[in-house]
């Protein structure tokens, strides 16, 4: 495995974190939702598009 694909699993992982983390967040104060929601969609992004970078580095490999 490539050192930079080890990478972009890291991030993804740990954007995924994220989005648990602010979910539960949201479960446990629901007043904060605007921020955790801007948290939750910020990290799905961020998790999806190092997916998307992993099938394209796979693929080219």
């Amino acid at each position: 495995m490539k050192k930079g694909l080890i990478l972009h699993y890291t991030i993804g992982i740990a954007a995924a974190i994220l989005v648990l983390a602010a979910a539960y967040y949201i479960n446990q104060n629901p007043k904060n939702l605007l921020s955790a929601g801007i948290i939750i969609l910020a990290g799905s992004i961020v998790a999806f598009s190092q997916y998307l970078i992993i099938k394209h580095k796979r693929k080219q490999s």
